[in-house]
């Protein structure tokens, strides 16, 4: 059984208060799509509901381009929280090192940025779908982690057969997505493989394999070994001609350099 299909090794518990990284929680996402549709809706009663309406008809009388009929797929239901934790409170932490800088105290400084509303006031998150529609072949590449612009979610009674589709990723505002709407939060082992995807997705087409080292040296794996240190990390594949390729890396714990923000009300 792989990690992604463990909850146990997928899923943590969820003390913090503060919504994070990997966090899945109930919110809305968009696609923006052209022409135009209703515009009274009533809001969903469920999960997984899905309207459409209208944002503006199209404007042909102006000089420039004119903007087309816009109208948006308007979804409630699961998403999964994006950002890197430091990506999440930037500018928070700047404010803190501005008035700390100015003389101020760190406490009452990081009180002051707290009062700041208008700080970070946005999310990127991504919804939670599931494969209905898709064919087997398609569904098992997903669920496998070898489908790039998607990220697989462990199966429960909760998330019988879904998975994060990055291709819809929508920005929000913060107090769209209180403490009270997560549903669930992320290992820091799943957390890692969601970095590397998001990382892959948006930054490099290529994901790192065994399969991909095997084609660049020229010889199959046979065997790998990891020994972990406090301040490194080797990892010796053992090639099949019986010479084996060293790898070393720092295998520290990510830490939090700076002040923790407060859960946000």
């Amino acid at each position: 059984m792989a990690w992604f299909d463990d909850p146990s090794l997928f899923f943590a518990d969820a003390n913090d208060r503060t919504i994070s990284q990997g966090d899945i929680v109930i919110a809305p996402t968009v696609v923006v799509v052209s022409g135009v549709s209703d515009n009274d809706v009533a809001a969903p009663a469920d999960i997984d509901i899905e309207r459409r309406v209208t944002l503006w008809h199209g404007n042909d009388d102006v000089v420039l381009p004119g903007a087309p009929s816009l109208s948006a797929d308007v979804r409630w239901g699961p998403t999964m929280v994006l950002p890197h934790p430091c990506a999440l409170e930037k500018e928070w932490n700047e404010k803190v090192d501005e008035l700390v800088s100015a003389g101020e105290d760190q406490h009452i400084a990081e009180e002051r940025a707290t009062a700041m509303g208008e700080l970070d006031p946005y999310v990127v998150i991504a919804p939670i779908v599931s494969y209905e529609g898709f064919s087997e072949k398609k569904a098992e590449s997903i669920r496998g982690g070898d489908y790039l612009s998607t990220f697989p979610i462990a199966p429960t009674n909760l998330f019988p057969s879904v998975y994060v589709d990055l291709n819809r990723a929508t920005t929000c505002e913060w107090r769209l997505i209180p403490h009270e709407a997560r549903v669930a939060r992320l290992s820091k082992l799943a957390i890692g493989h969601l970095r590397h995807r998001v990382c892959a997705f948006y930054a490099y087409r290529s994901n790192s394999k065994l399969g991909d080292i095997e084609s660049a040296i020229g010889q199959t794996i046979v065997g790998v070994h990891a020994v972990a240190k406090a301040k490194s990390l080797t990892v010796g594949l053992v090639l099949a001609n019986g010479e084996t390729l060293t790898l070393r890396g720092d295998p520290r714990p990510e830490t939090h350099a700076g002040p923790v923000r407060p859960e946000r009300k």
